[in-house]
C-alpha cells in the first residue's frame, strides 16, 4: 500500500479526473436540453419549412447558458450546505452527539476506541455522533478536514458489534479520514445534486401541469417530461461515477483497518454481521440515497444494477480479509454490556522521562515517514497506554468545556513563583475564581507528566474544547496568549501548544476561508522552508557550528538546483517566523511535505541522539503542515511497510 503522502497526490488527481467526467455528464445535459428546446421551436411553427435547421445559435447560447447556471447553481447550494463540517453533515442525517462523558457502558467504550485510534493515528479526535434509530450495523465519517471531522455510528452497530468488531469499523472511517475520502465524498454530493437540478425543473413543470390545466398545457407537459427525462438520465451516468469511486475506497478502507489493527478478524466480523442482520446495514432516513457513498456498509437495497451499488459484495469484502470464509452469516443478537475500560489495559508502571533515544538509521527515517496517515497495531497499544498513564483527575477535566480549558491554561503555568503569580493574576481578571481554584488543584498533576503525554492530552481535550461558545473560545484564544507572554518571552512548547490550538480550534468558530491554490514546487517556499530547519537545527544543538552542520545535513534531502536555502540568524527565525511558515507550508503539496519531514528528520539524527523536545517539535511541524504522525515508538519496535 502506498504511504500518506502518495495518497494524499492520488486523492488530489482522483478530485480532478472526477471534475472532468462530470464535467462531460453536465455538457451531456446541457447539449440534450438544447435539443429539447430545438425540437420544441420548431414543432411549435405552424408551417415547417425545409430550409429549417437543428442549429440554432442564439437558442444554444439561452439553453446551454441557463442549463450550466441551474446545474452550477444546485451544486453551489448543495455544497454550500455541506460546508459546516462532519457535524452538520451527521445532524443531518438525524445523529446526536455522543456524551463527553457518558454514562452509557455502550457509548463510553465508543468513545474510548475513537479516541485510542484517534491518538493512535495522529488526527484530533473527532466529533463522534449517534444515530439513534438506525438498528442497521452502519458508520460513516465526513468532514472537509481533520479539524472538522466527525465520525457517527448507527444504534445497531452499537448494540450488536464487540470491541473488536467495533475497533474494525472506527478504523475503516479512520482510514477514510487519512485516505482524503472526505472531502471528495462531500463533493460528489454536491455535484450530484447540481445535475439533478434539470430533473427538478421537469418536475416542478408537471407540477404546475396539474394544477393549472386548460389550453397550451399540453406542449408545456411534453417539454416538462423531456427535462425531467434528460435530467435523470444526466443523474444516473452521475451516480454511476460516483458508485465507481465509492466501490473503490471501501476496499481501501478496509486494508487500510486490516494494516491498523493487525486483527482484520475484528473488521470481517462487523461485515459478516451485517451479513446476518435482516435490516442489514440499511439506512431508514429520507436523505439516505443522497448519503449512501458516504457510509461503511450498503445503506440502500440492493440495486438493480450492480454498477450502481456504492459498496462492493459483502462476500468479496469479507473474504479479503477472511480467506477461509464460507459464505454462511452467524445470527445476530445483542450483546451484553460491556466490561469496564481497564479490563481491556495492561497498569503500566511509571516510567522516567527519556532524554534521548538512539540516532535514526537510514532506514528508520524511511520507516518513520512511511508511518505518516498509516498507523500500526503497535500505535494503537501506545495510544492506550498514553490514555491509561493520564492520572484520574485530568481524565475527568478534559471530558468537560470548562475542565478542558483548565487543562489547557494548567499546561502553560510556569514552574517559577513570580511568573507564575502573574499568570494567576491574568486568570483572576477575568473574573473567574472557580477557573482559578481547578488550574491550582491540576497544575501538580500536570506538571509530573511525561513530556510525551503533553501533546496527546491536548488533543483527548479537543472534542470538550469544540463545545464551547464562540465567546468562549475568544476568551480561551486571548487567555492562552496572554499566559505564554507572561514572562515576556514565547518558549517552543508554548508557541507549539497556542500554534496546534487555534490551528485546530479555530476552523470550528470562525467562517472558513477559501481553499487556498496548492503549491507544488519548493521555488518561493524556500524561506519558510530554511526557517523550519533552522529551528529543527537550533533544537538539537545548542553550538551554532553544529546547528549549521546540522542543518546542511537536512539540505541533503530538501536541496534542488537553482534554489538557495539559508541558515538563518536567531533574530529571523523565532515564533513569528516559523507560525507564518506552517501557514504557508500547509498549502504545499504532499510531496513538498514528505520531502521537509525527510530533511527535519535528517537534521535530528546528526547528533546521534533524538531528545524528547525534537520528538515534540517534530510532530508538532508534521501536524501544522497537514501531515498526521503516531506517536513516536521505540525505533527498535518501527519496521517498514510490508515487513514484521
Amino acid at each position: 500500500m502506498r504511504d500518506f503522502f502518495a495518497r494524499q497526490e492520488d486523492a488530489r488527481r482522483r478530485t480532478g479526473r472526477l471534475i472532468i467526467l462530470f464535467s462531460f455528464a453536465v455538457i451531456g445535459v446541457a447539449l440534450a436540453v438544447y435539443l429539447v428546446a430545438v425540437c420544441t421551436w420548431m414543432l411549435s411553427l405552424k408551417h415547417l419549412a425545409s430550409g429549417i435547421s437543428l442549429w440554432n445559435p442564439r437558442l444554444f447560447l439561452w439553453t446551454t447558458g441557463g442549463t450550466l447556471l441551474f446545474v452550477g447553481l444546485g451544486s453551489f447550494w448543495k455544497i454550500q450546505e455541506l460546508s459546516a463540517g462532519g457535524s452538520h453533515v451527521a445532524t443531518i442525517l438525524g445523529g446526536r452527539p455522543v456524551p463527553l462523558d457518558p454514562q452509557d457502558p455502550r457509548e463510553r467504550q465508543l468513545r474510548n476506541v475513537v479516541e485510542e485510534m484517534a491518538i493512535a493515528s495522529g488526527i484530533p479526535v473527532p466529533n463522534l455522533y449517534l444515530l439513534e434509530r438506525e438498528r442497521g450495523i452502519n458508520a460513516f465519517a465526513a468532514g472537509h478536514s481533520l479539524n472538522d471531522a466527525a465520525i457517527c455510528v448507527t444504534n445497531g452497530a452499537l448494540k450488536l458489534l464487540d470491541r473488536d468488531e467495533m475497533q474494525g469499523v472506527v478504523a475503516h472511517e479512520i482510514g477514510h479520514i487519512l485516505n482524503g475520502d472526505m472531502r471528495l465524498n462531500l463533493s460528489l454530493t454536491g455535484w450530484l445534486n447540481g445535475i439533478l437540478m434539470v430533473s427538478q425543473i421537469g418536475e416542478m413543470g408537471l407540477r404546475g401541469v396539474r394544477r393549472t390545466g386548460g389550453r397550451g398545457t399540453a406542449a408545456i407537459a411534453v417539454v416538462s417530461i423531456a427535462l425531467y427525462a434528460v435530467g435523470y438520465v444526466g443523474y444516473f451516468f452521475g451516480r454511476l461515477i460516483k458508485s465507481a469511486v465509492s466501490r473503490q475506497r471501501e476496499y481501501l478502507g478496509d486494508a487500510s483497518a486490516a494494516q491498523f489493527t493487525r486483527h482484520p478478524e475484528g473488521l470481517a466480523g462487523a461485515l459478516k454481521k451485517i451479513g446476518g442482520l435482516a435490516m442489514g446495514s440499511r439506512i431508514d432516513h429520507p436523505r439516505a440515497d443522497e448519503m449512501s457513498h458516504l457510509f461503511f456498509g450498503n445503506a440502500l437495497p440492493e440495486a438493480w444494477l450492480h454498477a450502481l451499488d456504492t459498496h462492493p459484495p459483502l462476500i468479496d469484502r469479507i473474504r479479503r480479509l477472511d480467506a477461509r470464509f464460507n459464505g454462511k452469516f452467524p445470527e445476530v443478537t445483542p450483546l451484553p454490556a460491556p466490561p469496564p475500560l481497564a479490563m481491556y489495559l495492561t497498569p503500566q508502571p511509571p516510567k522516567a522521562a527519556p532524554q534521548q533515544v538512539a540516532a535514526l538509521s537510514g532506514a528508520e527515517v524511511i520507516a518513520l515517514l512511511s508511518r505518516a496517515g498509516d498507523p500500526m497495531q503497535e500505535h494503537l497499544d501506545r495510544a492506550r497506554h498514553l490514555i491509561n498513564e493520564l492520572p484520574v483527575p485530568l481524565l475527568s477535566a478534559i471530558r468537560d468545556p470548562f475542565g478542558a480549558c483548565a487543562v489547557v491554561y494548567g499546561l502553560l503555568i510556569d514552574s517559577t513563583p513570580a511568573i507564575r503569580a502573574r499568570q494567576e493574576e491574568i486568570l483572576t481578571e477575568q473574573g473567574n475564581q472557580v477557573l482559578l481554584g481547578e488550574v491550582r488543584k491540576i497544575s501538580p498533576v500536570l506538571s509530573a507528566l511525561l513530556p510525551e503525554v503533553r501533546l496527546p492530552l491536548l488533543e483527548l481535550s479537543l472534542p470538550s474544547l469544540r463545545a464551547l461558545s464562540r465567546d468562549q473560545f475568544l476568551v480561551l484564544k486571548e487567555t492562552v496568549v496572554q499566559l505564554s507572554a507572561a514572562d515576556n518571552r514565547t518558549s517552543l512548547f508554548e508557541f507549539t501548544l497556542r500554534y496546534l490550538l487555534m490551528r485546530h480550534l479555530e476552523p470550528c468558530f470562525t467562517q472558513r476561508p477559501n481553499r487556498p491554490a496548492q503549491i507544488y514546487g519548493l521555488r518561493g517556499v524556500q524561506q519558510e522552508c530554511s526557517c523550519i530547519l533552522t529551528s529543527v537545527a537550533r533544537v538539537g544543538n545548542q553550538d551554532e557550528f553544529l546547528a549549521r552542520q546540522a542543518f546542511e545535513r537536512g539540505l541533503i534531502v530538501l536541496q534542488e538546483a537553482k534554489i538557495e536555502f539559508t541558515f538563518l540568524p536567531p533574530a529571523e527565525s523565532g515564533i513569528a517566523c516559523l507560525e507564518r511558515s506552517f501557514t504557508v507550508l500547509e498549502n504545499t503539496s504532499s510531496l513538498i511535505k514528505r520531502r521537509l519531514l525527510g530533511a527535519c528528520l535528517e537534521c535530528l539524527r546528526h547528533d546521534g541522539k533524538v531528545t524528547v523536545a525534537e520528538i515534540e517539535l517534530f510532530r508538532a511541524i508534521a501536524d501544522a503542515i497537514g501531515c498526521p504522525l503516531p506517536p513516536w515508538l521505540d525505533m527498535s519496535q518501527l519496521h517498514p511497510i510490508g515487513t514484521k
